[in-house]
């Protein structure tokens, strides 16, 4: 069963933080249960959601672009088209997918961006290929939106690659210098126009679910234009879609969103992202407070330490856990790790 539907995020009144059980926190432990049954379910899911969001866009579409002739009409108009591609999308493949349940969880008063002539910068951590989804969802449940930050090979996936350029996402092209600075100027004049960013700032997915080094090219945005910096911590997307292939699986997957930091506090990116990293671990401590005792919890975010099922590859199995960790936490253990900005 889908759980009951929370508190609207900004109605000015404290939010009920919803507690994982301690079932889940003992599911959390084992080995993700992926299969070829588990991903053809799914994967209708997806199939269908993408459909009726290129449909939905592509109408949309026609009917607002006059918007483009317009001074600030392109934001406008991707915001619009951002909205569908992250509602209806998520709504099929999360929403009324049995096989991936997603829990809010609203950490403090104001929990999410709160508007305003500057837009804020939505910081995710990142441990699946599910976690777009899963995030995007959560921004659905917000009432807001925000525009993703992706890598480019992306948009040569068909339907998929159309949704994201329509909806105005922002492609980085591993590699290119020039194009990702281009890249980073758009951020920018989406950012000063109000409208929001979604980053995964860990640059590239975690294997082991530590927690990596962020990367700290929206960290020096946020301090050259005193954005606010909104964490949002996911636990459980590893279940959904383990990293080590494309068989998928059930998950319920916890969504914890915090309050937006205030940059104009905090003085550098280098210390934004201490603050970010700090209050990350926070979120994921507040969120399994009452699962079993905490000498017993076994998440990245609380020991520090890989998933317990996690199987070192070769060119670790031989280094001390301090150092597999250390190097684990830099992303530099497999291709995608390194170093974009």
């Amino acid at each position: 069963l889908k759980p009951s539907p929370d508190p609207a995020p900004h109605s000015g009144r404290p939010h009920p933080i919803r507690r994982v059980s301690r079932a889940w926190a003992g599911v959390m432990a084992k080995p993700p249960t992926a299969n070829y049954v588990f991903t053809v379910c799914v994967g209708v899911f997806l199939v269908v959601g993408l459909t009726l969001t290129l449909i939905t866009q592509l109408l949309l579409a026609l009917l607002t672009s006059p918007m483009l002739l317009c001074s600030g009409g392109r934001n406008r108009f991707c915001s619009s088209q951002s909205f569908l591609w992250r509602g209806i999308n998520c709504g099929v493949a999360v929403g009324l997918n049995p096989f991936w349940c997603a829990k809010m969880v609203w950490l403090g008063d104001n929990p999410g961006p709160r508007g305003g002539d500057m837009g804020s910068i939505i910081f995710v951590n990142h441990r699946s290929n599910a976690d777009p989804w899963f995030s995007a969802w959560a921004m659905t449940r917000m009432c807001t939106e925000g525009r993703y930050v992706y890598k480019s090979s992306l948009k040569k996936i068909p339907v998929l690659g159309w949704c994201l350029q329509l909806a105005g996402d922002l492609a980085v092209e591993f590699g290119d210098k020039s194009k990702i600075i281009d890249m980073m100027e758009e951020a920018k004049n989406v950012l000063r126009s109000g409208y929001n960013v979604v980053v995964f700032p860990e640059g590239t997915r975690s294997p082991s679910g530590i927690l990596q080094d962020f990367k700290p090219g929206f960290f020096k945005i946020c301090a050259e234009l005193n954005c606010p910096a909104v964490p949002v911590v996911m636990l459980g997307t590893e279940r959904a879609w383990p990293l080590s292939g494309l068989k998928m699986g059930c998950a319920t997957v916890q969504v914890g969103v915090g309050e937006p930091l205030d940059t104009s506090e905090i003085e550098g990116p280098e210390a934004l992202m201490e603050a970010l990293e700090k209050r990350m671990k926070e979120m994921a401590r507040e969120m399994l407070e009452d699962v079993g005792d905490p000498e017993e919890q076994t998440d990245p975010f609380i020991t520090g330490l890989p998933y317990p099922y996690w199987q070192a590859p070769a060119e670790l199995k031989n280094l001390a856990e301090d150092e597999q960790v250390r190097l684990l936490r830099t992303g530099n253990t497999h291709q995608r790790g390194k170093k974009l900005f």
